[in-house]
């Protein structure tokens, strides 16, 4: 199942052009089974965009990307809002083992700038404390993926995959392969747990693979 798991759009993010009948429209021509509504520290826009694709046949998931002092962070199944630009990580994980949520970090080796001081280099007191990686960012530079790449083998921890996508025209570019068909958020949350997904850049996938057709009933 192809997955986009990091995605933003205008009902949640003001920084974002995407909405969501065209978020849906591009995602089912590029091929995609499901979009992942990640948007800034609250999951109104995604709870919004649930309620809206329900009936589709298109499965919409919910997650949140929540800043903290050591990087942004996609977190999926969190069932709380944070205080923008507020959160320590510990304060974020102590959340997530609350309510039994994953915590991912987002372009890990962007580079540096105010937000992301650790300059390429991933934050050790991360390790241990993630599920996973995103090791493929579709807002990234192919260098900056591929020390995020580095960076999960190293430490022996899967990579996800996400467009970062603010418009239509980013969508797809890095997804996440999951083994199984998903449903739901239960179910997203037990693959992501169990480790049975890699990140891929979609072009790569039309070449090697045939398109995974959805389960009949």
């Amino acid at each position: 199942m192809i997955v986009d798991m990091h995605v933003h759009t205008n009902l949640g993010s003001i920084c974002s052009q995407l909405g969501p009948e065209e978020l849906i429209s591009r995602a089912r021509e590029l091929g995609l089974h499901a979009v992942c509504v990640t948007e800034h520290h609250s999951h109104r826009g995604a709870d919004r965009m649930v309620e809206l694709a329900r009936g589709s046949g298109f499965p919409v998931f919910r997650g949140v990307e929540i800043y903290t002092e050591l990087g942004d962070m996609l977190v999926y199944g969190l069932k709380r809002d944070t205080r923008y630009h507020l959160t320590t990580f510990r304060e974020l994980l102590q959340m997530a083992e609350e309510d039994g949520a994953l915590i991912v970090p987002a372009h890990p080796t962007r580079g540096w700038d105010q937000k992301h001081p650790h300059q390429h280099v991933f934050p050790r007191e991360l390790v241990g404390k993630v599920a996973a990686i995103e090791t493929l960012n579709g807002a990234n530079t192919e260098r900056s993926n591929l020390w995020a790449v580095q960076v999960a083998r190293e430490l022996g921890l899967p990579g996800l995959g996400g467009s970062d996508a603010h418009s239509a025209w980013q969508l797809g570019k890095c997804v996440t392969v999951f083994e199984n068909w998903i449903e739901d958020e239960k179910q997203l949350l037990e693959e992501l747990r169990e480790g049975r997904f890699y990140a891929a850049y979609l072009k790569d996938l039309e070449v090697a693979h045939p398109p995974l057709e959805r389960p009949r009933d």
